[in-house]
């Protein structure tokens, strides 16, 4: 099922905190809903990414854990791999979702910046 995420990201006191935003969605959900999601997590087997990363160009962040129990994430710009803990309940959801809100608040930054 494709939801709605929104993570707070604490700020400095007397800064407002920062809000994003986005859809995630499984990688098994149907094609139509896949299309429109921010974020793309799920369990992949042989840990490729590359085919489900071109299918899918509106993804801004995909993570996948794969059979070493490793989450790969992919973004434009980027990668990297985490070892999620035991508690994790769905750690490639959560990476991506992380990630996304991380990548939102940097091109924020930047435009604040310009």
């Amino acid at each position: 099922m494709a939801v709605t995420v929104t993570v707070r990201l604490p700020a400095a006191p007397g800064v407002p905190a920062r809000c994003d935003r986005h859809l995630a969605a499984r990688t098994d959900e149907p094609a139509r809903v896949r299309h429109l999601a921010d974020v793309l997590h799920g369990e992949h087997p042989d840990g490729s990414d590359e085919e489900l990363w071109r299918r899918h160009p509106g993804c801004a962040v995909l993570a996948l854990r794969g059979p070493d129990g490793l989450v790969r994430v992919r973004f434009r710009g980027g990668t990297l791999t985490l070892r999620p803990g035991p508690a994790a309940p769905d750690p490639a959801a959560l990476a991506g979702s992380l990630v996304h809100a991380l990548l939102s608040a940097a091109t924020a930054r930047q435009q604040r910046q310009q």
